[in-house]
C-alpha cells in the first residue's frame, strides 16, 4: 500500500528541516521511497512538502514502521497528515471488480430466500467471553484489531473467529489469552468463521494460503466441526463450506452466507455469515464478525429464519464513522476499506442513525458493538442509543444472557 504524508513546516523553520536531512533518512529496509520527502517553494493551504512511500514484505505490521517513519518528521515540529495514495491504473481496475460485486451482491440477495427453521431447538443458558478483540478488561490480556469470542450453550462449545495474530506468533494472541482465561482448546467442539479476512482467520498468511489457524503454526483440530463462509482446507479434517443457512448445534445455527460489494478485494466481493443462537424464553442472540453483509440484511435474514424475536445482537458491525479504531498521522485506514463503499464515499452519521433506528424497532434487551472496526463515535450513539440494553465489548469480559 502506498501512502503520501503532507508537511507543514513553520517558515523559521523551513532551513534547518531542509539541513536536517540526513537524520529523516529510515532506516527501516521495508520502506521504499516513490517520491522523496520534496519542499515546496511555498506552502499551498499550508502544505510546504510531501513524501511518497510504501513498504513491501514488511515483517511488522505497516502501522507501527509508519509511525517510525513519520516519527523522524514530527520531532522536528513538523505537523504530518497521513493519507492513501492510490494509482489511477489500480484503482480503475478495483473500481471495476467494485462494481461487478455490487451488481452480483444486488442479484444474489434478489434471488436468495431459505424457509424457516422448523426446529433446531433452544439453549437454556448462552454466553459469549470475547477473547480477542480491541478492549480489554485487564492489562494482562492481549488486544487485537480482530475478533474471537468463545459462545458456550447447554451443550456446545463455539470458538467464532481466531483474531488477527499479526506478527503470527506462536502461541498467538488468542492462545495466550486463552490460557490466562483458562480455556482449553481440547474443550471447543466447534468453529465458526464469519468471513475469511485475515482479522477473523488467524492472519493474512493464511487467507492467502486458503486456511485458517489458531497460532503462527497449525495446530490439530481433528474432532472439530469447522463451519466456513467460503471452500477452505485445514490439515487432517475438511472443513465445511456453509453458504446456506445451517444448523451447529441445539439451538445454535448460521444465517447462511450474505455477500457485499468489497473495494480492493480481487473479485469485488465478499461472503460473511453471522451465528444465530435460540435463547429459551428470550429469543435470537445474533453473533457477528464484523458486519460486512450490513445490519438491515443480517435483521432480516434473521427474521426470515425464526419466528422468534431479536432478544441481542453481539459483534462488529463496522460503523467507522468519522473515524475508527486506530489513527495514524490523522488517518483513519477503517473509514475507508471494509465498508461496502468505494473510499471515497464513507458511512455518515445520518447511516448510522438509520441503522440504530432499526435495530430499535426490534426492541433488543443486549447490544455490544466490537470496538475493533467501529469509531468511538459509534460505539458512544450505540451506547446512548441502547442505555438499558448495552454492554461494553471487552476481552474477558463475559456477556451471559
Amino acid at each position: 500500500m502506498r501512502y503520501i504524508a503532507f508537511f507543514e513546516v513553520p517558515p523559521e523553520k523551513l532551513e534547518s528541516y531542509i539541513e536536517t536531512w540526513n537524520e529523516r533518512v529510515p532506516q527501516i529496509e521495508e520502506l521504499k521511497f516513490i517520491v522523496p520527502p520534496s519542499t515546496l517553494p511555498e506552502p499551498v493551504h499550508g502544505i510546504s512538502g510531501c513524501v511518497v512511500f510504501e513498504f513491501k514484505k514488511a515483517l511488522l505490521p505497516p502501522k507501527i514502521l509508519v509511525e517510525q517513519f513519520l516519527a523522524l518528521f514530527v520531532k522536528e515540529g513538523i505537523k504530518v497528515t497521513l493519507s492513501y495514495l492510490f494509482e489511477d491504473k489500480e484503482l480503475a481496475k478495483g473500481l471495476k471488480a467494485f462494481r461487478s460485486g455490487e451488481k452480483q451482491a444486488a442479484q444474489e440477495w434478489k434471488e436468495t430466500s431459505y424457509p424457516k427453521f422448523t426446529d433446531i431447538g433452544s439453549t437454556q443458558s448462552l454466553s459469549i467471553l470475547p477473547l480477542i478483540d480491541w478492549h480489554v478488561s485487564s492489562s494482562n490480556l492481549r488486544r487485537e484489531l480482530g475478533v474471537s469470542y468463545l459462545v458456550l450453550t447447554d451443550e456446545n462449545t463455539i470458538l467464532f473467529d481466531m483474531g488477527l495474530n499479526i506478527m503470527q506468533e506462536d502461541p498467538s494472541p488468542l492462545l495466550q489469552n486463552m490460557k490466562e482465561l483458562g480455556i482449553e482448546v481440547d474443550s471447543i467442539d466447534s468453529i465458526v468463521i464469519s468471513h475469511h479476512h485475515g482479522d477473523h482467520s488467524g492472519g493474512g498468511k493464511w487467507v492467502e494460503k486458503k486456511t485458517f489457524s489458531l497460532s503462527g503454526t497449525q495446530g490439530d483440530l481433528r474432532g472439530k466441526r469447522v463451519f466456513t463462509p467460503v471452500p477452505l482446507k485445514y490439515p487432517g479434517i475438511t472443513p465445511l463450506h456453509t453458504k446456506d443457512p445451517t444448523v451447529v448445534g441445539r439451538g445454535v445455527a448460521t444465517i447462511g452466507c450474505i455477500s457485499n460489494a468489497m473495494f480492493l478485494v480481487s473479485s469485488g466481493i465478499e461472503y460473511e455469515q453471522a451465528l444465530a443462537v435460540n435463547v429459551e424464553n428470550k429469543g435470537i442472540v445474533v453473533i457477528v464478525g464484523c458486519g460486512h453483509q450490513t445490519l438491515p440484511k443480517i435483521l432480516e435474514r434473521t427474521e426470515a429464519l425464526f419466528d422468534e424475536p431479536i432478544y441481542g445482537i453481539i459483534g462488529g458491525l463496522h460503523y467507522p464513522v468519522e473515524g475508527g479504531p486506530i489513527d495514524i498521522a490523522g488517518m483513519s485506514p477503517y473509514k475507508y476499506f471494509g465498508t461496502g463503499k468505494v473510499p471515497w464515499e464513507q458511512i455518515t452519521r445520518g447511516e448510522l442513525t438509520d441503522n440504530i433506528d432499526l435495530l430499535k424497532q426490534r426492541k433488543p434487551k443486549v447490544v455490544a458493538l466490537s470496538p475493533h472496526d467501529s469509531s468511538p463515535l459509534s460505539l458512544e450513539a450505540f451506547r446512548q442509543a441502547f442505555p438499558n440494553a448495552y454492554r461494553d465489548l471487552k476481552v474477558g469480559e463475559e456477556i451471559r444472557i
